[in-house]
């Protein structure tokens, strides 16, 4: 996918982008009130951006193709193979959450971009077991993926201008409880990692968006943050 072009999804009641925020370590009530604050904000997100679409020229064009018929001109204009698996991606969310860090402390672009759904990805595993897939939150493939990879885009460009080069280590990551699955792909948002600098302080942040798995593949979605 175009590094330009990364971002997050609808939250199937857990919407697209995760609401990141600044906690104190070992704060468990503060961390909960920030997983609900992130749902309760991204649900807001996603009822503007929907009503903003429908007044689009052209939307209500697009939608009265089928939803194979969508994605078959989304593919189309994708150009590429097909996806069969995730690639790029790790064994376990841990893995994947490790490098992220890891990344970020290189400040490596090569390595987010490895690391985040493409758009093949997207349309040939995500899109189609997805909310966006079906009522009441259609919308055509495309316009599904440019609503996940602007705000992803921005809140890559984002952590990397605010913490990109730090010297910075994992402690740990959690995310929300509940994992969404949706068709073949097991989302998880809410996603929260603690870490620790050079003096062994530790804060936790949300510092992503939502991860997902295929095949005991894992990705992000999006790197949507609100650093």
């Amino acid at each position: 996918m175009a590094f330009a072009a990364c971002k997050d999804q609808p939250r199937s009641n857990d919407a697209p982008a995760a609401t990141p925020t600044v906690l104190i370590a070992n704060a468990t009530p503060a961390r909960s009130a920030a997983a609900r604050d992130s749902a309760r904000a991204d649900e807001v997100r996603r009822a503007r951006q929907d009503s903003i679409n429908r007044t689009l020229p052209g939307y209500v064009v697009d939608s009265i193709f089928p939803v194979d018929e969508e994605l078959r001109r989304f593919r189309k204009a994708l150009g590429g193979d097909s996806a069969l698996v995730f690639s790029g991606g790790s064994p376990s969310r841990e893995a994947l959450v490790r490098r992220f860090i890891t990344a970020l402390v290189a400040s490596d672009t090569n390595e987010f971009r490895t690391m985040a759904v493409h758009g093949r990805e997207f349309a040939d595993l995500y899109y189609p077991g997805s909310p966006y897939s079906r009522a009441p939150y259609h919308q055509p493939p495309q316009l599904a993926w440019s609503l996940i990879q602007n705000p992803s885009a921005d809140g890559i460009t984002k952590l990397l201008r605010t913490m990109g080069g730090k010297p910075i280590s994992y402690v740990s990551h959690r995310c929300d409880p509940t994992a969404l699955h949706e068709g073949r792909v097991t989302r998880y948002a809410g996603c929260i990692v603690r870490i620790a600098d050079t003096k062994g302080d530790t804060t936790t942040r949300l510092m992503f968006g939502s991860v997902v798995e295929f095949g005991g593949v894992y990705k992000f979605l999006s790197y949507t943050n609100r650093l």
